[in-house]
């Protein structure tokens, strides 16, 4: 199927049946387990960017008008798209607000922002920072992890640091998916910046979040056996999350 031109329904038809044609059903019960839910096909990651790919070269914006779908493989390719369109960074966001609230699932925040280079253009460096402060701010809690993993991605460089590290380590949040980005971001912000990572590491006031940031900084290949042991002395008692509360753990 040629994803270049512009969209009516019947095309937009076209791709669910080609979508159902790339099914591959045990990845599908793979992938519906991780990202707790079912409403899927069950098509790559790959077989979606190179859809998204195709789309983004042509006529785009009919396509956004007739994706109103809550399909995760047409999520997915709308977030995919973005990452390739080449627009003005305020053009971008200007998607991405319409777009965010439609977000259900931790797959599609992290395939869109993985995917969205915009953001590390030193020239939008500015305006993405101010974007990702107001989204881990924002009461979604879809966006706030958005917030967190552009910071995460774009972010974790001599200029911006010591801001960010500001920011994420004051975050508050009782949603399970959230913790495990700021986790993620701190792990990673560790293996760059040991030291400053380390002062606003021990002012977290989460346990859980504190733990999993140590939990992952141990299990990076990066860290020294010894500094592993470190590591694993610095952990504090935590009550479990209970699974009753947060589905597929």
């Amino acid at each position: 199927m040629n994803f270049l031109g512009s969209w009516n329904e019947e095309r937009y038809q076209e791709l669910l049946n080609y979508l159902k044609e790339k099914q591959d059903l045990k990845y599908k019960e793979f992938y519906s387990k991780i990202i707790c839910s079912d409403n899927l096909i069950g098509v790559r990651t790959e077989e979606l960017k190179k859809i998204a790919k195709e789309i983004a070269k042509g006529d785009y914006q009919s396509f956004l008008q007739f994706n109103k779908s809550t399909l995760n493989e047409l999520i997915m390719i709308e977030g995919f798209v973005y990452g390739y369109l080449k627009i003005p960074i305020s053009e971008l966001i200007n998607y991405l607000d319409i777009y965010l609230p439609r977000i259900y699932t931790w797959g599609q925040v992290d395939g869109l922002v993985l995917n969205m280079k915009e953001f590390q253009k030193k020239e939008n460096q500015k305006i993405g920072f101010k974007y990702a402060k107001k989204l881990i701010h924002s009461k979604n809690n879809w966006s706030k992890r958005t917030g967190i993993i552009i910071l995460l991605s774009y972010y974790l460089h001599d200029i911006y640091i010591d801001k960010t590290l500001e920011l994420i380590s004051k975050l508050k949040t009782n949603d399970y998916y959230v913790k495990m980005a700021i986790a993620w971001l701190m792990s990673v912000s560790y293996i760059k910046y040991k030291e400053k990572t380390l002062i606003y590491l021990v002012n977290i006031q989460d346990n859980f979040i504190y733990n999993k940031t140590l939990s992952k900084i141990v299990d990076s290949k990066q860290v020294s056996k010894q500094e592993k042991d470190f590591i694993k002395s610095l952990r504090r008692k935590e009550e479990k999350i209970s699974k009753k509360k947060y589905k597929c753990l």
